[in-house]
């Protein structure tokens, strides 16, 4: 392996994970602590699509039926989400956000557009394309490479 290119790429990763845990700590009293990030992750996609079906939360987050029926179990106990029955086909179950859920995402929303208010914004728009763009051509070589596998 190239070391210029190791040794750049380690860089980059130092930088990312830098900004990352400088924001956990400044945001930290406004997140629930609670909360996996299995269980954000799924919460998220719940609150991006309003309402779905448990087995399409397994194809999105690439994991069996029976891990999305325990993270929703969990999520389901302390208010974040309910479920119902497809009374279209009584075999599917929907799950939305309850109440708890709801507000979760609220603040998650809020904290969302504070990070940008005080540091995204303070890049100018070009910045903010270029970094947007690289971003997309590397998830993309990551899902084609892994669609390779």
């Amino acid at each position: 392996m190239n070391e210029e290119l190791l040794s750049f790429v380690r860089e980059i990763n130092e930088i990312d994970y830098a900004c990352n845990t400088m924001l956990a700590k400044e945001y930290a009293g406004l997140l629930d602590e609670s909360i996996t990030n299995s269980q954000i992750i799924m919460l998220g996609h719940i609150h991006k699509h309003g309402r779905l079906l448990t087995g399409e939360l397994s194809k999105m987050m690439n994991i069996t039926p029976s891990a999305v029926s325990q993270t929703l179990n969990k999520l389901e106990k302390g208010g974040y989400i309910k479920r119902s029955i497809n009374p279209d086909n009584r075999r599917e179950i929907f799950v939305e956000l309850d109440i708890k859920g709801v507000s979760y995402m609220d603040r998650n929303e809020e904290i969302e557009k504070s990070i940008i208010n005080r540091f995204y914004s303070k890049l100018d728009m070009a910045d903010l394309k270029t970094l947007r763009d690289i971003m997309r051509k590397f998830r993309k070589i990551i899902e084609k490479e892994q669609n390779n596998l």
